[in-house]
């Protein structure tokens, strides 16, 4: 009986390490592509960072930022955006943070950077 009980919040704990970011760019009102940008078009590069926090390492909640928000809050009215990244890092200053709170808060940085065509 105790071997099953420490096996089973083992398997939880590794369950609740393992986290992604998750984001719907379906209400963004421009195209937006992974592909480099085509031909001759003008473009202005960008790049945006927000917060994912896992409470008690996933099990009680997470809070993501809303990528399609922050992309439209920072392209406006664009053509659309090509060579389209996110990637999900811990910083100095996370890491800190997540071993000063022994775990129970895990923050990391998530950076969005692209290429913004210009009309």
């Amino acid at each position: 009986m105790r071997f099953s009980s420490l096996s089973m919040v083992l398997v939880l704990g590794l369950l609740a390490g393992c986290s992604s970011l998750t984001y719907n760019l379906s209400s963004v009102p421009f195209p937006v592509s992974a592909s480099p940008v085509a031909g001759d078009q003008r473009y202005e590069a960008f790049q945006i960072q927000g917060k994912s926090v896992l409470w008690v390492h996933g099990l009680f909640g997470e809070d993501q930022p809303d990528v399609a928000a922050l992309l439209q809050a920072s392209c406006g009215a664009c053509a659309g955006v090509a060579n389209f990244r996110v990637e999900v890092a811990a910083t100095g200053h996370d890491w800190l943070l997540t071993h000063l709170t022994l775990g129970l808060v895990r923050i990391k940085t998530v950076s969005i950077r692209g290429d913004r065509l210009l009309r």
